[in-house]
């Protein structure tokens, strides 16, 4: 199973975009990450819907009670208008530098560890410094299932 037949296309984020931008795509794509390039075109990080979310609605305190937040926790809510202004803002203010990558003809098991070792659930594929697209963990947990239904299909229920 090589990454390169698991890749998903995206589109990049640029200065001059905006968060909306990027969740329209990372929507589109149903993808949690995007690259983002400079004015060269080079990749040079990654915007990351974990990291947007961690930043604007979960700070670090909140995780030490978070198993005790009970489920009414109105005033602790993302209110729209937070929402709305995020949206506008620039993509870059999100910007993460450190982004696992692997060449496209790199093993799962290479993608897998690199996501364990950045704490990510993707990776880019780049391919002599050019992005080829992005491996998360369910698009290889759905290639497994293929691979397991092709060999070994189930019997039809009776």
């Amino acid at each position: 199973m090589k990454l390169e037949h698991l890749a998903i296309a995206t589109g990049l984020m640029r200065r001059g975009m905006t968060m909306r931008d990027f969740f329209e795509e990372a929507v589109r794509c149903n993808v949690p990450g995007l690259p983002y390039v400079d004015a060269q075109e080079r990749i040079t990080g990654r915007i990351s819907i974990r990291d947007v979310y961690k930043r604007i609605a979960v700070p670090d305190n909140l995780l030490l009670f978070a198993d005790a937040l009970g489920d009414r926790t109105d005033n602790l809510d993302l209110p729209e208008m937070k929402v709305m202004e995020m949206m506008r803002m620039p993509a870059e203010n999100f910007l993460l530098e450190n982004m696992p990558t692997v060449s496209p003809r790199s093993s799962v098991v290479k993608a897998l560890a690199l996501m364990e070792l950045h704490n990510s659930s993707y990776v880019f594929l780049i391919e002599d410094g050019a992005y080829v697209g992005v491996v998360t963990r369910m698009v290889i947990a759905m290639r497994m299932m293929a691979c397991v239904s092709e060999t070994d299909p189930r019997p039809a229920p009776e």
